[in-house]
């Protein structure tokens, strides 16, 4: 441990003697590639109980968007047995929803006439994906939308709900939490945590002291009911806030606010989350990657060029823009959206 916390670099060193069970009583090892000092592998255990706990939170969820019958299109990139899309469509089949697993999409034309086939009540995706597939294809028009897996920009949220006239709902999840972790209700007043597995604390990045609810830190978890792997004090490297008071469902435990993203990103000079909020409130932009080189801030854009590269010469005047034809951003694994650093 480091400190009274644990941290990734605890789980690439020390994975196997965090596992409390033996091998044959592991149902699922889930391993990320990290890019931590080692340069090792990060794996992390579960047990059938554990991933039965993730299904039920998944179900129950579900309900606040989903009922017995309608269809619901996952988007997510782990269609691995057991991964967060199969997970979720067996929560989805206890509460009698149709699950449709699509996967990450790289496709767009087939996305879309995935969708048309279909005709999905409620999309699963990720937030980049969901908005180009709705740029590409707006007569979809899904009653909700729950956005996952990675940082949901604003400007995002407001696409997706102008163009598909959709309610869009969040998520926040990892793999450590056990790939759930807190999800909104219709009232859309914060994302209701799974309290009856995890322990939440707001802590100061720097010092690690326990922040007020209210107060914008790192988010820091304890797992309750964990039997393969429990954590204690995990320190995700996300930064978020705990909302008190009474949401307006009833729900009177504290709930977790949007997340910002994570702290290595967000001390980066350009964070891909600036470069989101702003490109991604201009329709004609489709998507984009980023990097950053010395004063050269190069920008891959799929959509127009020229708009992007207006926006972005009056946003970051101090570098130099290259603004370049793309393909966009592309996963069918657990990797985000982030701005590459070049020499």
């Amino acid at each position: 441990m480091t400190g009274s916390f644990t941290t990734a670099e605890d789980i690439i060193l020390r994975g196997a003697e965090l596992c409390r069970l033996s091998q044959k009583d592991i149902r699922r090892i889930i391993t990320l590639k990290t890019s931590g000092s080692t340069g090792a592998n990060k794996r992390l255990y579960f047990s059938d109980k554990d991933l039965g706990h993730t299904v039920d939170f998944f179900a129950e969820g579900m309900r606040f968007m989903c009922g017995s019958g309608d269809a619901v299109l996952i988007c997510m990139g782990n269609t691995a047995p057991d991964g967060i899309a199969t997970l979720l469509s067996e929560g989805l089949e206890r509460i009698g929803a149709r699950p449709y697993i699509y996967g990450g999409i790289a496709d767009y034309k087939d996305a879309a006439a995935r969708c048309r086939e279909i005709r999905p009540h409620t999309i699963v995706g990720l937030p980049s994906q969901l908005r180009r597939l709705a740029l590409e294809a707006p007569d979809i028009q899904p009653d909700n939308v729950l956005l996952s897996a990675d940082y949901v920009a604003l400007s995002v949220i407001e696409t997706l709900s102008r163009i598909w006239h959709t309610k869009v709902f969040t998520h926040y999840g990892l793999t450590e939490s056990g790939l759930g972790f807190a999800v909104q209700c219709p009232f859309l007043e914060g994302q209701h945590i799974r309290h009856d597995e995890l322990s939440v604390e707001i802590i100061d990045p720097d010092t690690g002291e326990v922040l007020p609810v209210g107060q914008w830190g790192e988010i820091v978890f304890t797992t309750l009911r964990r039997e393969a792997m429990p954590l204690y004090r995990y320190r995700t490297g996300d930064i978020s806030r705990l909302i008190g008071g009474v949401c307006s469902c009833g729900h009177d435990k504290p709930r977790l606010d949007r997340v910002l993203g994570r702290i290595t990103e967000l001390k980066k000079p350009v964070p891909i989350y600036a470069l989101d909020e702003l490109l991604f409130a201009c329709d004609d932009i489709l998507d984009f990657t980023a990097s950053l080189s010395s004063k050269t801030l190069t920008v891959s854009v799929v959509g127009d060029i020229k708009k992007a590269e207006e926006l972005l010469i009056k946003a970051y005047p101090q570098y130099d823009i290259k603004v370049l034809a793309g393909s966009g951003f592309i996963t069918h694994g657990t990797k985000k959206r982030a701005l590459e650093i070049t020499e």
